[in-house]
């Protein structure tokens, strides 16, 4: 006999399978009946292909350009990188994700972040994400970074773990400054020692504008023994 969550899971993916039938999904961006995000609106997405820093991943004027952002703020980071620019069409899926429990768009988003690690030259022994504090996950109902993470992982064959926990709520990051950003999220995240010391560790985000939080969990990484931290997000602000 299936065990009750076994159950409860098996009931809800039916019922989702119904009201697919008789209400199917809108596309997030276009609102026409064809997927969370239609083929045409995924393929408006635009990668990042400018040059950016081999560090932080900021965009710069051209490859030999330096990056002000590491030498005015270093990070601890080993590397962050991101896929596609954060506006237009992947800017209203990623705020249909976080705000709007479009749960089921991060199915196609998370091709964009399998797409992104198989880009990424980053050797690394696990994907873990950024976590939402207790309070804030169960309001929203699930962490939009693990799912992303979660799935890409799945798409790419890879192991996911879950090796950080974010210790204290913090104040949502959007209209905040680099420096109120990193004073934000310092200290507020810790890593398992069991599962990262002298691990390589592939952090996942939706996105980075400073490189603040996944910088603050390199950080805790670092402090409970790994060995390198790289950072992917699916998006990043344009600089203008």
């Amino acid at each position: 006999m299936p065990q009750p969550s076994r159950l409860n899971a098996e009931v809800q993916g039916w019922g989702r399978k119904l009201l697919d039938l008789f209400f199917p999904a809108r596309c997030v961006n276009c609102r026409q009946t064809n997927g969370a995000l239609c083929p045409l609106c995924y393929a408006a997405i635009e990668r990042i292909l400018t040059p950016t820093c081999p560090r932080c991943g900021h965009p710069l004027r051209d490859a030999r350009a330096s990056c002000v952002e590491c030498r005015t703020h270093p990070l601890s980071i080993s590397r962050i990188q991101s896929v596609a620019w954060h506006d237009g069409v992947l800017r209203q899926a990623i705020h249909a994700l976080k705000y709007n429990r479009r749960r089921d768009v991060a199915e196609p988003l998370a091709e964009l972040v399998a797409e992104g690690i198989s880009n990424s030259a980053a050797p690394f022994d696990f994907i873990t994400s950024v976590p939402l504090h207790p309070l804030r996950e169960q309001e929203r109902g699930y962490n939009q970074a693990e799912l992303l993470a979660e799935r890409a992982a799945r798409l790419r064959g890879l192991n996911y773990q879950r090796a950080l926990k974010r210790t204290r709520a913090t104040a949502d990051q959007i209209g905040l400054n680099g420096v109120a950003r990193r004073a934000n999220v310092a200290n507020a995240f810790e890593a398992e020692p069991a599962r990262v010391a002298d691990r390589v560790v592939l952090v996942i985000d939706d996105v980075s504008t400073t490189g603040a939080t996944l910088d603050a969990c390199a950080v805790a990484l670092f402090q409970a023994g790994a060995r390198a931290v790289y950072g992917l997000t699916l998006a990043r602000p344009r600089v203008h």
